[in-house]
This record gives C-alpha cells, structure tokens and sequence, in this order.
C-alpha cells in the first residue's frame, strides 16, 4: 500500500474514525483503525468497537492499492501533531510508514484478517 492525501483531509477522516474506538478493547484488534486504499484513488478509514461502526472515504493520490490494520488512536495523535503538508503513507513488511515534510513515524500492523 501506498499513497499520498492532503495532511487536512488525512486528519479528519483518521478523527471521524478514531471517535469510534474503544478505551478498553475487549480484543486487541478492535483498538486498530483500518486504512484502504483502491487503485481508483479513494481512500477509506475505519473504525469499530461491535456496536458503533465510522468510515471516513477520501480521494488520494493512491500509487499502490492495499489495506492495513494500525493502532487507532496512536495514528490520530501521529497525524493530528504532523506540519501542513502532503502525507505520504506505505507499508514496508509489518509496518506502516507515515511521512509529512520532516517528520516520519513507524506503526507496527495488526492482523487484518483478524479485523472483523
């Protein structure tokens, strides 16, 4: 997966998600937000706690499509604090590399097949 988004619209799509997870998850997976992105250029962020579902669809600039599993609320903090530049994001093996202007952060993946 890979792919570049405006550093705004990156933001409130991971805040729309993230309002849905929970503080104490019953299963590991269930802190994870999931990040989708589909060679047409959209980009989708979700949440999930088994009762309240958030989805967030943006377009983005999507050089290769995929899907990951990373820890929520960690990746709201990460992007909410991040310069107002472009955001680029890709997988490199267990991780998911998040990169704007000078800052870059590395977020170890959940099991996706294991998000419900």
């Amino acid at each position: 997966m890979q792919f570049r988004v405006d550093r705004q619209t990156f933001a409130d799509a991971v805040a729309w998600a993230a309002r849905t997870l929970p503080a104490r998850p019953a299963l590991p997976v269930l802190a994870g937000m999931l990040i989708e992105v589909t060679d047409q250029g959209e980009l989708a962020v979700a949440g999930f706690d088994y009762e309240v579902s958030a989805r967030a669809r943006e377009d983005a600039d999507v050089t290769e499509p995929g899907r990951a599993l990373v820890p929520g609320r960690l990746l709201a903090d990460i992007v909410r604090n991040l310069p107002a530049q472009p955001v680029d994001v890709v997988t490199k093996g267990s991780e998911v590399v998040v990169r704007c202007g000078p800052a870059e952060f590395g977020l170890l993946t959940l099991p996706v097949e294991d998000y419900p």
